[in-house]
Order: C-alpha cells, then sequence, then structure tokens
C-alpha cells in the first residue's frame, strides 16, 4: 500500500511540474543566428522603386526598351537572451535591382546597365511574449544604418567611365509580429515595417 502511495505521488509531482518546466528558458541556448529572405522592404522598396520609375520614365522618353530586375531582400542576424521575454542582438540586411537599358527595341545592344542597393546594418531587440520549448512569438524593434549604392555602368564606349553614387541614412525597422518554431534549428516567418522584408521567411539555430 505504501509502496503504491509513494509510486502515484511520485507520478502527481512529475505531472505538475511540466507546466512550469515548459514556462523556463533553454538557459543553455543563450546564443541565435539565423538568415531571412522576402521580397521586399517598406522603405528599401520604395526608394528602389522610385528610382526604377524615373529611370523607366527617362527610357520611355528617350525611345529605349529596357529591362528591371528587382534582386529581393536578404538579411543575416545575430540575437543574444538575456532573460526569459528579452534578446539583443544585430542584423544585416541588403536589397537591390538591376535595370539593363538597350539601344532599341530590338534589343541587339546594352546601352548601359543600372544598380541600386541598400545595405542596413542595425542593433535589434526582440520582445518574446510566449516562449515555449518549440515555438516563440515575439515582436521588435531595430535602429541603425542604411547605405543606397548605385551604379550607371555605360556598354557602348568604354571611354564612357561609370558614374556611382552612395549615401548613407539612419534605418529603422518595426516587427509586428514574429514566430520561431523548433528548439535547436528553427524556421521563422515575421511581418515587418521598415528596413526589413515586409513579408519574412528564414532559417536559423541555437546553442
Amino acid at each position: 500500500m505504501k509502496k503504491n502511495l509513494l509510486i502515484a505521488c511520485s507520478l502527481f509531482l512529475c505531472l505538475a511540474s511540466q507546466p512550469v518546466q515548459a514556462q523556463k528558458p533553454h538557459s543553455d541556448l543563450h546564443n541565435e543566428i539565423g538568415v531571412g529572405a522576402g521580397p521586399f522592404s517598406v522603405f528599401g522598396g520604395f526608394i528602389i522603386g522610385t528610382a526604377d520609375f524615373f529611370g523607366a520614365l527617362g527610357n520611355t522618353l528617350s525611345h529605349k526598351t529596357y529591362d528591371s530586375h528587382y534582386y529581393g531582400h536578404y538579411d543575416l542576424h545575430y540575437y543574444y537572451q538575456i532573460n526569459h521575454w528579452c534578446q539583443v542582438g544585430v542584423k544585416f540586411t541588403v536589397e537591390g535591382s538591376r535595370t539593363t537599358i538597350y539601344t532599341d527595341s530590338t534589343r541587339s545592344l546594352i546601352s548601359n546597365v543600372d544598380r541600386t542597393l541598400i545595405f542596413t546594418l542595425m542593433p535589434s531587440v526582440r520582445f518574446t511574449y510566449l516562449n515555449r520549448p518549440w515555438v516563440r512569438l515575439y515582436s521588435g524593434a531595430d535602429l541603425g544604418v542604411g547605405y543606397l549604392f548605385s551604379q550607371d555602368q555605360p556598354h557602348m564606349t568604354k571611354d564612357d567611365p561609370d558614374r556611382k553614387g552612395s549615401n548613407f541614412f539612419p534605418a529603422f525597422n518595426v516587427t509586428a509580429f514574429g514566430v520561431n518554431v523548433g528548439k535547436r534549428f528553427y524556421g521563422l516567418f515575421e511581418l515587418n515595417a521598415g528596413f526589413d522584408s515586409i513579408v519574412k521567411v528564414g532559417i536559423g539555430a541555437r546553442w
């Protein structure tokens, strides 16, 4: 009888401790690194789209045929878990486009190749409001610096030098919603507003 009572009490204590254990963060998994990709960012896409629009307008008025290709948005991020609900880290992003301009409608010769790239480096903080062993829900904010690079590369004459431009600007982002699924290796999905992709998916690892 005493043996059965002892076994029953042990099982009860094990079951009762499970919810508490599920709430605890993985104390041995402080570091997180990952990569992400998406179609475009809100502000980066606006800057590149504006440049492409005026470029397309100029080509149309000069009766030149052109093709525009958007590279997409990519990021590399690192975070450190400082407590159960907060992470701090840094995020590096890049996005850009390429426009190929032809001499005429037959596209027999390339006149110019215009490239526009936007790089950002942003310190970041994330607030986790659901922290489970396999699922995390979070929001975050990023603030740092961006760099705009543009290049107009003529192809018709070698005597005409490349025209390049660059500019630094403040960069920021707000992650309205993010979810990580996985323990040591995870997949992510985010909704952003700023210089991170408006919709982003990615993968990463914790240790």
